[in-house]
C-alpha cells in the first residue's frame, strides 16, 4: 500500500480559537490523521497559556509569534514566523495546504518554494485573490474598479497568490472570481467547508423535550436559534430588532455564540442592552460561547435557525443547522445562497433588513407544516456537506499533487 503523503496545515488560527475557517483547519487535519497522513498544523499562538508545540487527536501542532488574541492583522505579522516554523519542520510534509490564505498564504507560498512541496488554498473569502478591499480603496479617490489602473494595481495579488497548486473554494462566487483572475480551470474547484454529519444529526421528536428539559429549556414553546459570533457583520443587531417587533406567543431566541471582547465589531453589549430596553428578555436567552462537541444539542433542540449576515463566504452554522433537520432563514449573501433555497430548504432575506427578516421569523413561527416541510428538505442538503464526502475530494487533490 502506497504511504499517504504528509501534510502541512497553515491557519492563522486553530483550536481553542473557534469560527468557520479554524473548524474547517481542524476538520481537515483530524480527517487526513484517520485518512493515514502525517498532519502538521502550523497557526498563530493567541495565549500564553496555550503550549508552543502539543499532540491533539493525532495532530502535531506548532503555535508560533508573535502572542495575542485574535485579530485581522494577525495573519500578516505571523507570515515571518509561519516561514521559520515551516522550514524548520521541512521533513515533516510533503504538501501544504492554506486554509483562509489571506496573509499567511504568502508564508506558504515561500515555504512551497523552498522546500519543493505543492501548495494548495482553501479559500475561504469573497475578494481575496481579487484584491476586492484595494479596488474599493481605489474607488474612493476616483479610480474606475474595473479599469485597467484598478488592474494593473491588483496585478501583484493575483501574481502571488495565483502561484498556489490548487485553489479549493467554499463557494461558488468565490470559485467564479478565482477563474476571472486567470486561474485555469484544472487549478479551480468548489470544495465547501465539511459538516460533521455524525455529530449534526436529526433527533427524533419524542427525544426533543427531554433534549430541552436538560438544557434548561421550556418544552412548548416554539424555538429559533442563532449560532455565531456576536460581531457586527453576523447580523446579530438585526435579529434583536426583528424579534423586538414580532409578538409571537410562546416563542424563543437562542443567542448562541460568544461576544468578541476587545474587537470594534462585537455587539454583545449592545445587543443585550436593545433586549433590556425593548423588553423583550423573557423571549431572548444569550447562552455564551459553547463548545464546538455542545453545539449541535442546541441545534437540535430547536425549530428552526437563523443566519442573518451582512455577509457569509460559506456559511458553517447553516449548514450544521440543515444537517439537524432545521429550515433556516439567511440573507441573500455569498455562500449562503449556494445552499439555502427559498421556499425549498429555508428563506432568503435581504441583508441590512429587520422589517424582512422579521416577517419571515413570523412566517416559520407560526406555520409548523411549513417548518417541517423545509425542514425536510434541508436534511438532505445538510448531508450534501458531510466531512467523509467534501474531505475526500480535498484529500484526493492532495494525493494528486503528491504525485500518488
Amino acid at each position: 500500500m502506497t504511504a499517504r503523503p504528509s501534510v502541512a496545515i497553515v491557519t492563522t488560527y486553530y483550536r481553542p480559537v473557534l469560527g468557520g475557517a479554524e473548524s474547517a483547519a481542524e476538520h481537515l487535519a483530524t480527517y487526513l490523521v484517520r485518512r493515514g497522513h502525517e498532519v502538521l498544523v502550523v497557526t498563530k499562538r493567541t495565549s500564553a497559556e496555550h503550549p508552543q508545540e502539543e499532540t491533539r487527536d493525532g495532530v502535531r501542532i506548532i503555535r508560533t509569534p508573535p502572542l495575542g488574541a485574535r485579530r485581522a492583522s494577525g495573519k500578516w505579522f505571523a507570515i515571518p514566523w509561519i516561514v521559520q516554523a515551516l522550514l524548520r519542520h521541512r521533513s515533516h510534509f510533503r504538501v501544504i495546504c492554506c486554509v483562509d490564505f489571506r496573509g499567511i498564504g504568502i508564508a506558504a507560498l515561500i515555504a512551497g518554494h523552498w522546500t519543493g512541496s505543492p501548495v494548495i488554498f482553501h479559500a475561504q473569502t469573497e475578494g481575496a485573490l481579487s484584491g476586492a478591499r484595494l479596488v474599493t480603496a481605489l474607488g474612493s479617490v476616483g479610480v474606475a474598479p474595473h479599469g485597467s489602473l484598478a488592474r494593473v494595481a491588483t496585478w501583484p495579488i493575483r501574481a502571488v497568490y495565483g502561484r498556489a497548486r490548487a485553489i479549493l473554494c467554499i463557494s461558488r462566487s468565490i470559485e467564479r472570481e478565482a477563474l476571472a483572475c486567470g486561474i485555469p480551470r484544472d487549478r479551480v474547484a468548489y470544495v465547501p467547508n465539511p459538516v460533521d454529519a455524525a455529530r449534526f444529526t436529526a433527533v427524533p421528536s419524542g427525544e426533543r423535550p427531554a433534549l430541552r428539559r436538560s438544557l434548561g429549556l421550556p418544552v412548548d414553546a416554539t424555538i429559533a436559534v442563532y449560532v455565531g459570533r456576536l460581531s457586527r457583520e453576523k447580523g446579530v443587531m438585526d435579529l434583536v430588532e426583528a424579534w423586538s417587533g414580532l409578538n409571537v406567543p410562546n416563542t424563543l431566541l437562542l443567542v448562541v455564540g460568544p461576544d468578541m471582547t476587545g474587537n470594534p465589531w462585537d455587539v454583545g453589549p449592545a445587543a443585550r442592552a436593545l433586549v433590556a430596553d425593548r423588553g423583550i428578555g423573557a423571549s431572548v436567552r444569550f447562552v455564551g460561547g459553547q463548545p464546538s462537541e455542545s453545539i449541535a444539542k442546541w441545534l437540535q433542540c430547536a425549530d428552526l435557525a437563523v443566519q442573518p449576515s451582512h455577509f457569509e463566504a460559506f456559511g458553517m452554522s447553516a449548514a450544521e443547522a440543515m444537517a439537524v433537520g432545521l429550515p433556516v432563514i439567511a440573507s441573500d449573501v455569498g455562500g449562503l445562497r449556494d445552499f439555502v433555497k427559498g421556499g425549498v430548504n429555508g428563506l432568503l432575506v435581504p441583508p441590512h433588513d429587520p422589517p424582512a427578516l422579521r416577517e419571515a421569523l413570523r412566517r416559520l413561527l407560526t406555520d409548523a407544516p411549513l417548518r417541517q416541510r423545509l425542514g425536510q428538505a434541508a436534511v438532505a442538503t445538510g448531508r450534501s456537506f458531510d466531512e467523509h464526502i467534501v474531505l475526500e475530494m480535498f484529500a484526493t487533490r492532495i494525493d494528486q499533487l503528491a504525485g500518488l
